[in-house]
């Protein structure tokens, strides 16, 4: 690990990610709803946060496939456990006890989008409206 911190514990429910200047919500939206959600709801949750403005914000996100990726430790030597207590491969400064899953903003044909798996380390498409075990980290940009 290097000696900078790339994530930082904000201690007000967000985690900064330095390297690639983003604040991500500690919480994902499973542990803030209690809900698995398809990629429309996922939406509602993020437009829900941005309404309530969320830390006094209103340009909360969805990651974009390349950001859900960043998130994943390659080496697997990092991790927290999700709701089933697996090992999923992110920074322990994120909330353990979430999906192992995010739906991201990088839509498919046919009315699919990407989610991001962080159990396994690999994207996968599923339909918009399929409702299965996924949830939505939000995120925003880092204000420079």
């Amino acid at each position: 690990m290097e000696n900078q911190k790339r994530f930082i514990d904000n201690g007000d429910g967000t985690v900064t990610d330095t390297e690639n200047k983003l604040i991500w919500k500690q919480t994902d939206g499973l542990q803030d709803t209690s809900k698995w959600t398809n990629w429309y709801d996922s939406l509602g949750y993020i437009k829900e946060l941005n309404i309530k403005r969320f830390l006094g914000r209103d340009d909360w996100r969805m990651p974009t496939l390349k950001e859900a990726e960043s998130l994943f430790y390659e080496e697997r030597d990092v991790y927290i456990r999700d709701m089933d207590r697996f090992e999923i491969f992110i920074d322990p400064a994120f909330s353990p006890g979430g999906g192992y899953t995010t739906w991201t903003s990088s839509s498919k044909p046919n009315g699919c989008a990407l989610i991001f798996y962080y159990r396994y380390g690999h994207e996968n498409s599923n339909h918009k409206e399929d409702i299965s075990k996924d949830t939505v980290r939000a995120v925003r940009n880092l204000d420079e």
